[in-house]
């Protein structure tokens, strides 16, 4: 078999499918490509046993063939090549050959049967999702994902599905992020009610969605999502990931959720971060302790931390503070930064009741309202 198509169509497709390639010494057969034709196009395949990758690739084929070849190889001749160069590949047996302008490679191939088999979809789709707001949802959720895996359950992200919102959230007990993301009745399918009865939620794993920000660019118009088996898919760009689910049951996490705030302080989002960070070098010394006071009276937000050995810093923010009286809150100066962070709104509102519950941090809309699709829950230090 005979295959000639651009350098730039492999190129992408390789390094994709090279991330997800296993890494795994006994089973060296995942640090390889599947590769077969498909429908007058090249059909490559990735797998670690976690998640699995097929993409599909133009291009002109003679005659038919399949092979397994290291990953790694491939995807380094096809990167070193320059971009506007047309390659030639030769499939013969277990052996496979790579042309391209004066620059030629021949290696040895594996049996296709030795490969795992990748799960194929066989239903529609049930959903689609804006793809880049799907993405920037997605980043303002991972860092809250638990690498603790005493708690697989805390490893994913939980999609909880309703009749047009999906509310996605991620936790690892000491901060926890929700977006709320709309599906309205064009982005769903028929079976999407049937499915959203007998599936209330779904953890789908962080190495997944990570994948799934990989794959998404800007010109990226949607991302088709279905279930099967225990199986989650994707299809990006032409794309198709699958993936498996996690078990076991989320936590309620809604409970953790405020229903009201009795302290409120909008402030410069950047002006916070400057602060946090001062302090987090002095907190550093101190088991990562910083301190947060709400003064209503003077409308002041006041940032310090304190180390006997290092010395002691002080921050005083002006802002739109509400409140009874003056709220003191220790916080690890972390978690603040991590919410802080994946915002990007001018001013943020920062939510508390007491110095021994769950604080918010939002952005802050343009009437000031607050109110808006995403919330951080940062948990305090309570001594």
């Amino acid at each position: 078999m005979r295959i000639t198509c651009t350098r730039e169509n492999l190129s992408k497709a390789f390094s994709f499918l090279e991330r997800v390639t296993g890494k795994q010494t006994s089973l060296p057969i995942l640090s390889n490509f599947l590769l077969q034709t498909e429908k007058g196009k090249i059909k490559l395949s990735a797998t670690n046993l976690e998640i699995g990758v097929t993409a599909f690739v133009n291009a002109k084929i003679e005659g038919t063939g399949d092979i397994v070849a290291p990953a790694k190889i491939l995807n380094s001749f096809i990167q070193n090549l320059a971009e506007s160069d047309v390659v030639a590949l030769s499939i013969e047996g277990n052996s496979i050959a790579l042309e391209s302008g004066g620059h030629s490679m021949r290696m040895r191939g594996f049996d296709v049967k030795d490969f795992p088999i990748i799960p194929q979809q066989k239903g529609d789709f049930l959903f689609s999702f804006p793809a880049n707001e799907l993405k920037d949802s997605l980043q303002r959720l991972l860092p809250c994902v638990s690498v603790n895996e005493s708690r697989v359950e805390l490893t994913g992200v939980n999609f909880l599905f309703f009749n047009s919102e999906v509310h996605i959230a991620a936790t690892d007990s000491f901060r926890l992020a929700e977006q709320i993301l709309d599906l309205p009745k064009s982005f769903r399918s028929d079976g999407y009610d049937e499915f959203m009865e007998n599936h209330s939620s779904i953890i789908l794993p962080l190495i997944t969605l990570q994948e799934i920000i990989r794959a998404v660019s800007p010109e990226t118009k949607e991302v088709k999502v279905s279930f099967e088996e225990n199986q989650v898919f994707f299809e990006i760009d032409g794309l198709l990931i699958v993936s498996r689910i996690i078990n076991g049951k989320y936590p309620d996490y809604k409970q953790i959720l405020p229903k009201e705030f009795t302290y409120s302080a909008k402030v410069s989002r950047e002006e916070l971060l400057r602060a946090v960070r001062m302090a987090s070098v002095f907190a550093s010394q101190m088991n990562g302790e910083m301190l947060l006071s709400l003064v209503p009276e003077k409308g002041e937000l006041v940032v310090a931390s304190r180390s006997s050995d290092v010395g002691e810093n002080k921050t005083v923010l002006s802002g739109d503070i509400t409140g009874n009286e003056s709220l003191n809150v220790l916080f690890n100066p972390r978690y603040l930064l991590d919410g802080l962070n994946v915002l990007d709104s001018k001013d943020v509102i920062l939510k508390m009741n007491s110095k021994s519950s769950p604080a918010g941090i939002i952005s802050a809309d343009e009437d000031g309202s607050g109110k808006g699709s995403f919330i951080y829950i940062a948990m305090p230090i309570r001594k």
